[in-house]
């Protein structure tokens, strides 16, 4: 106790220079701990407690010194290359909505708002934006403790939209909010329930031996079952292999349990496979994708308009405000492949590269973080915008099935954008705070 009483306006000095404030009990810890150590090392060569103790503080250098370099070491850090990634993908998507905007694809359309793609879409982005920003402020880990919360009322909304009235294309999927504000509740769904499900699996609790987590397997299916049985009655398909994809990962790497995974992964895959094949609509689409050109007249067309559309484009493409009336929703599913006809293959390459570059700038991310929580978010967002980023690269090919995923931060629409820019921020926060977090403040001399 004397020690610590002598130690303590060292420490306190030390601490005024570090900013974050969360760590300063940790860094005190650390410190401390590394003194005694020190005085006790000088102690046993047979100096007296007091003279050990004055030497441990000496020998750890001036207090502001050691101060300012733990400030430089545990600040909050944003990823500029993701920023920068987000920013560029944006750019994009305005540039693609503008030439929308220009070409005669709009003016042939009965939508009214059609022929103000680019100045909705600006205003969405910004929106989107602001989002992101604020949100990779906030403590990501507040949201550990609403986890259930999150889990239930996604849930209950998913629940809801199925008994709504607003159908789209013979899905319900749309909740409509007041001033005609419309919210793709099973678009968002797959974000909110994963989020959730890192906070339930990987939010509380320490790993065992052997890098695992206590996770109840049996309640785990139950919590990745229920979404899946709700996906399948609306017949949201896309958001059902989605979610199903990156919880059934999430569980692995937290559980530890790749063999039990792999199973429940083939046999759901099984399932699926056995529906498709029971079913003339979905058999004749993966037929198509397939083979186009065997099914150009029918199931195959958009497939081969698409494979027709990248090849036209050259290097250059047709220009700003090219139209192409063969193409449907170029404004979201198709809007890569008309990014390419009317810039041209370079414009594909460099997208193309963006995005690769993206997520691997992600999977940096995931690995530079030491909280097991930040981790399992990270990985879940990452997971999510990765797959469908990747898919619309593969979609270019035309021999894939063709569904409704819009190209994340790029494709129109308010609702989603909202959801993976706001991802993205919740992203950001937890790379921001990967130094200044308790449990992350170095306790070796060494790194002072």
């Amino acid at each position: 106790m004397k020690d610590y009483h002598e130690m303590s306006p060292y420490l306190a000095k030390v601490c005024e220079q570090v900013k974050a404030r969360s760590i300063h009990p940790e860094l005190r810890r650390e410190l401390g701990s590394h003194l005694q150590d020190l005085a006790d090392e000088r102690e046993s060569q047979g100096y007296v407690r007091e003279e050990a103790v004055q030497w441990a503080m000496q020998q750890m250098g001036d207090p502001a010194t050691v101060g300012q370099s733990l400030n430089r070491i545990h600040r909050p850090r944003m990823n500029w290359g993701l920023v920068a990634g987000a920013l560029l993908f944006a750019v994009s998507g305005i540039v693609g909505m503008f030439s929308l905007s220009a070409s005669s694809y709009a003016s042939t359309r009965i939508n009214p708002y059609l022929p103000q793609f680019g100045e909705r879409h600006l205003v969405y982005v910004c929106m989107a934006l602001l989002l992101m920003l604020g949100l990779s402020v906030l403590d990501y880990r507040k949201l550990r403790s609403l986890s259930w919360p999150l889990y239930a009322l996604t849930l209950a909304g998913m629940l809801a939209v199925q008994f709504s009235r607003n159908m789209v294309n013979g899905v319900y999927r749309w909740l409509i909010l007041p001033f005609n504000f419309a919210i793709d509740v099973m678009g968002w769904s797959p974000y909110l329930l994963i989020v959730a499900l890192a906070g339930i699996w990987g939010g509380s609790g320490t790993r065992q031996t052997g890098g695992k987590l206590p996770i109840n397997g049996w309640r785990a299916i139950l919590l990745i079952g229920a979404p899946i049985l709700l996906y399948w009655r609306g017949h949201v398909l896309p958001e059902l292999v989605l979610f199903a994809a990156v919880s059934l990962v999430l569980f692995a790497w937290l559980s530890g349990k790749w063999r039990r995974v792999i199973l429940i992964a083939a046999g759901l895959a099984s399932a699926g496979l056995l529906a498709v094949w029971n079913s003339d609509y979905y058999s004749d689409r993966l037929s198509a994708a397939l083979n186009p050109a065997m099914f150009s007249d029918g199931a195959g067309y958009i497939h081969v308009k698409l494979i027709e559309a990248v090849a036209s484009a050259g290097w250059w493409g047709h220009g700003f405000g090219a139209a192409n009336e063969q193409l449907p929703y170029l404004y979201s599913d198709m809007l890569f492949p008309y990014l390419i006809y009317s810039f041209g293959w370079a414009a594909g390459f460099l997208l193309a590269g963006l995005i690769l570059w993206f997520v691997a700038r992600t999977v940096g991310a995931w690995f530079s973080v030491r909280d097991l929580y930040g981790r399992a978010l990270i990985a879940g967002i990452g997971l999510i915008l990765a797959f469908q980023l990747v898919y619309g690269v593969v979609k270019l090919s035309g021999h894939v099935l063709i569904v409704g995923f819009p190209l994340p931060f790029l494709s129109y629409g308010g609702s989603h954008l909202l959801i993976e820019y706001g991802a993205l921020g919740l992203l950001l926060g937890v790379y921001r705070r990967k130094d200044i977090i308790p449990g992350c403040a170095v306790s070796s001399r060494r790194n002072f």
